[in-house]
C-alpha cells in the first residue's frame, strides 16, 4: 500500500465533488441558455413564421383510412397509432376567434378553431422575476408552441382541432369574487354528430375540466372516440447530455401496471407509444411546470405519442368508443397545466407528483422538502429555510461529522512526525509504509476515520441538491440583500466569493497532503470552485456555505479540545 494512499483517497473524494460540480454548473448553464434562447426565438418571430410541415401534410387522416386513423379495440393488441397529427403551420393555429378567461391562478385563451385551449399564463409565477407577465405555460405562439388539442375520432368530418366552433357567449370572462366556478361551451357539427365541448375552470385550481357532449344527428352506429392531447415542439431547452443530466424536458406518463416512466422526444421518434390500460395519466414535462391530461379512471383508454415534422411532439390519451343512448353520448377529461407544486399536483391526480423528479434518490428528497415546507411555513423566507435545514442536517450527522474531524485532528497532531517518516525514508517505501502503520497504531488513529462519515453524508447531500434544483418555490424567490432569486445567480458574486473563502479556511484546520503536488493542488480548489459557483444557483450556494460554516464550527472545536489535551 503507498505512503501517502490516505492522500490519494482525499484528493479522489475531491475530484468527484468536482465532477459533481460541473455536472451542476452545466445544468444550470443550460437551463440559463434555455431562458436566452426563449427571449431570441421571441425577437425572430416578430417576422417571417416558418412552415412547420408542408402544406399537404394532414392532422386528421380521411376516416375512410381505418388501419391510420382508427383505433383497435382495447380487448385486442393495439397495432395503429390513433393519434391525429396536426396541420400546416405555426401561423394556421393562430386563425379563429379567441376568447380570453381569468379566474385566481391563470388567464387562459381558446381559439374557435378546434374550440382548444392555446395559451395559458400563470398569475402567480411571473416570467421574470422582476416583471408583471404571467409564465406563459401554454400557447401556440412560434417560439413557444406549446398547447391543448382534443377532438373526435370517427366518421368523417366528425369535429376535431381542425373544425371551427361556434361560440356565443362573451369573449372575455372572468371569474368574480364568491364565485367558484366558470364555464364557457364550444358547439360543432360534422360526420352526422353534434358536439358541445364544455370547459369549466375553478377557483384555487390549476386544473381544467372538459366534457364533451355528443348527439347523433341521424342513424346511428357510428363509433366515435374522444382524444385529448398535448403537442409541443422540441426547442433548446430540450437538450440532454452527459452535462445536462437534470431538468428533463419531454414527455411522462404514469399507469398503476407500468408505474412513472419518462418518454423522451427521441424516443416518441423512434417508437411511438399506444398503450392500453384503464387509469394513469400523460404530460409534457418543463424544468418546473408540467402540463398533463388526466382521462377519467377506471375508463378504457390508450395513452399514446406521436413525433410529427418540424420537430413536434404529442402525447395524450384516446377513450374508448363512446356509448350513444338516447340522449347521445357524454365524456369528461381534465387538463392540468401549472407548476411542480406538491399540493396542486396531489389534489389533480394520483401519483402526478411523481413529476416533481428528484431522482434515484426520491426516498431521502421528499422527507427533505416536507421538513423545508414545514421550516418555510415559521420562517417564510426560503433562504432562511435552507440555512436551517442544513443546521438540522448537521445536527443529524454530528457525531459522524464528529469522528470525521477527530480523526482529521489526530491526523493533524502527528502531521510533524509524519513528514519526519518521510524525509527519513524517502528512498525506502516499504520501510515507509512499515513505519507510518506503526505509528497510526501507536496513537490509535484510523486513516479512513475522516472519510468513511463524508462517505455516508454523501447521499444526503445529493437528496438536498435535487431538492434545491426541482423545487419551484425557489423560482423567483428572495433571500435578503441583493439575493432577490434564490433560483438564479448572486448577481454581486458575494455568496461564492464566502463559500471560496470557507474552503481556505476548512482547508486550514485539516492536515496538510504530505505529497507537494497534491497540497498545491487542494490550494488551488477553492479558487476553482468559487469560479464554478459564481455560476450556481444563489439557493445552492447559500446551502454549500452555511455547511461548510457549520461544519468549520464544529471542527475547529474539536480540533482545539484535542490540541489542549495533548499539551497537557
Amino acid at each position: 500500500m503507498p505512503a501517502n494512499w490516505i492522500d490519494h483517497l482525499r484528493v479522489a473524494l475531491v475530484v468527484a465533488l468536482v465532477l459533481i460540480s460541473l455536472l451542476i454548473w452545466e445544468a444550470w448553464r443550460s437551463d440559463s441558455a434555455e431562458r436566452e434562447q426563449a427571449r431570441q426565438n421571441a425577437i425572430a418571430a416578430r417576422g417571417e413564421v416558418p412552415e412547420l410541415v408542408s402544406p399537404g401534410e394532414s392532422s386528421v387522416p380521411p376516416s375512410g383510412a381505418a388501419a391510420e386513423t382508427d383505433l383497435p379495440a382495447l380487448d385486442r393488441p393495439a397495432d395503429a397509432a390513433g393519434m391525429p397529427d396536426d396541420s400546416g403551420s405555426a401561423r394556421d393555429l393562430a386563425q379563429g376567434r379567441r376568447i380570453l378567461v381569468e379566474t385566481d391562478l391563470v388567464r387562459a385563451e381558446f381559439d374557435t378553431r378546434g374550440g382548444d385551449l392555446r395559451a395559458l399564463g400563470l398569475k402567480q409565477h411571473l416570467l421574470q422575476a422582476d416583471g408583471d407577465t404571467p409564465y406563459p405555460m401554454l400557447s401556440d405562439a412560434p417560439d413557444r408552441y406549446f398547447f391543448a388539442q382534443s377532438g373526435l375520432l370517427g366518421p368523417e368530418g366528425a369535429p376535431n382541432h381542425q373544425t371551427t366552433y361556434r361560440y356565443d357567449g362573451p369573449e372575455q370572462q372572468r371569474l368574480q369574487e364568491g364565485q367558484d366556478r366558470l364555464e364557457l361551451r364550444f358547439v360543432a357539427e360534422g360526420g352526422g354528430l353534434r358536439v358541445e365541448k364544455t370547459y369549466a375552470f375553478s377557483r384555487g385550481s390549476y386544473v381544467v375540466d372538459l366534457e364533451y357532449r355528443v348527439q347523433q344527428l341521424a342513424g346511428d352506429g357510428a363509433e366515435a372516440r374522444v382524444y385529448a392531447q398535448l403537442q409541443r415542439r422540441k426547442g433548446d431547452d430540450a437538450g440532454r447530455s452527459l452535462f445536462n443530466p437534470v431538468s428533463f424536458q419531454g414527455g411522462a406518463y404514469f399507469t398503476d401496471d407500468s408505474g412513472y416512466e419518462k418518454v423522451s422526444y427521441g424516443d416518441m421518434t423512434e417508437q411511438p407509444l399506444q398503450l392500453a390500460t384503464r387509469d394513469g395519466w400523460a404530460a409534457m414535462m418543463e424544468h418546473y411546470f408540467v402540463a398533463a391530461v388526466l382521462p377519467p379512471q377506471d375508463d378504457a383508454h390508450h395513452i399514446l405519442t406521436r413525433a410529427l415534422s418540424g420537430e413536434r411532439y404529442v402525447i395524450g390519451t384516446v377513450s374508448a368508443p363512446l356509448e350513444f343512448t338516447g340522449a347521445g353520448a357524454s365524456y369528461r377529461t381534465r387538463l392540468y397545466a401549472g407548476p411542480k407544486e406538491h399540493d396542486h399536483l396531489r389534489a389533480a391526480a394520483d401519483h402526478l407528483v411523481l413529476t416533481v423528479d428528484y431522482g434515484m434518490l426520491t426516498f431521502l428528497a421528499e422527507p427533505l422538502f416536507w421538513v423545508m415546507r414545514k421550516i418555510n411555513s415559521v420562517l417564510h423566507n426560503w433562504g432562511f429555510t435552507i440555512i436551517a435545514i442544513t443546521l438540522l442536517i448537521k445536527l443529524a450527522f454530528f457525531q459522524l461529522s464528529a469522528t470525521s474531524y477527530r480523526s482529521m485532528a489526530h491526523m493533524r497532531r502527528v502531521q510533524p512526525r509524519l513528514l519526519a517518516l518521510r524525509d527519513r525514508y524517502k528512498d525506502d517505501r516499504a520501510a515507509l509504509n512499515q513505519k507510518m502503520m506503526e505509528l497510526y497504531k501507536e496513537e490509535k488513529i484510523n486513516p479512513l476515520g475522516g472519510c468513511l462519515p463524508i462517505l455516508v453524508q454523501i447521499p444526503v447531500f445529493i437528496a438536498l441538491y435535487w431538492v434545491l434544483l426541482e423545487s419551484v418555490e425557489l423560482r423567483h424567490a428572495p433571500f435578503i440583500l441583493w439575493i432577490d432569486d434564490l433560483s438564479s445567480k448572486d448577481p454581486l458574486f458575494i455568496l461564492p466569493i464566502l463559500m471560496g473563502i470557507s474552503m481556505i479556511a476548512q482547508q486550514r484546520l485539516n492536515p496538510a497532503p504530505m505529497d507537494p503536488v497534491q497540497a498545491r493542488i487542494m490550494m488551488v480548489l477553492p479558487v476553482v470552485f468559487t469560479v464554478f459557483f459564481a455560476f450556481f444557483p444563489a439557493g445552492l450556494v447559500l446551502y454549500w456555505l452555511a455547511n461548510n460554516v457549520l461544519s468549520i464550527a464544529q471542527q475547529w472545536v474539536i480540533t482545539r479540545r484535542i490540541e489542549e489535551a495533548a499539551k497537557a
